[in-house]
This record gives C-alpha cells, structure tokens and sequence, in this order.
C-alpha cells in the first residue's frame, strides 16, 4: 500500500468534549447555588454550596460532553462543507445546552415547593418574567 493511499490518522480528541462539559456543568451548578442563595433554599433544604458542586458538576460534566460530542460526531465529522457543518454543530450544541439549562432552573434552581423564605414560590427577583417557573 503507498504512503498516499492510506487514510490520515486522527489523533484521539477526547478530552475537548469533557472540558467543554466541565465548563459549562461548572456554569450550570453556579446558576443554581446563585437562584438558591438568593432565596434561601439551601439553607431551608440542608445543602451547602459544597455539596452541591459535588454532586452537580460531575454528573452536568458528563451530561454536558455527551451533548457536545453527539453533534459533533453527527455533524462535524462528515465529509462535505466545514463550514456548514461547524454551524450545525454549534447550534446544536448551543440548543441542548440551553435546554438542559432550561429544564435546571425549572425543576432544580426553582423548586415548587415553597422551601426558600426569601423569595416568592422560590423565583429570585432576577429570573425573567418571560421564563417559565
């Protein structure tokens, strides 16, 4: 077999999805201790900012790079334009991060049980309106 006939190696890049994940599951668990702070719910609950980033990051971590990777896998790494494969991935990605986002603060940020004494049914004063609680 000639050099030029065999296919290019692609060097294993798995670690981008998993920072990527960390990143934003680092983002995520931080907007959830911020709308609990501000209306006391973990406090009232019995969590502390600790635990919750133990709990939180490592599995929104692996959640986070499963939603990066899957788009890419499915869009990026297909033959045919690069540029219209990278916008169909970062849209992508950027829609299932949102609403994974989404679904945190509508079960997890703002719980339907009134446990926070600071904040009515535990909606922080800077949640916008237009967001479902």
């Amino acid at each position: 077999m000639w050099e030029s006939d065999r296919k290019r190696r692609r060097h294993s890049q798995w670690w981008v999805p998993v920072v990527a994940g960390l990143v934003i599951a680092i983002a995520q668990v931080t907007f959830v201790y911020n709308a609990w702070d501000d209306c006391g719910v973990d406090s009232a609950a019995g969590l502390t900012s600790y635990s919750l980033y133990a709990l939180g990051v490592p599995a929104l971590t692996f959640l986070n790079a499963v939603l990066v990777a899957l788009p890419a896998e499915v869009y990026y790494n297909r033959a045919g334009n690069r540029a219209t494969a990278m916008f169909l991935t970062v849209v992508s990605v950027a829609m299932l991060v949102a609403a994974v986002t989404l679904i945190l603060g509508h079960f997890v940020a703002t719980p339907s049980e009134p446990v926070g004494t600071l904040c009515v049914d535990n909606v922080p004063t800077w949640w916008p309106e237009w967001l479902p609680t």
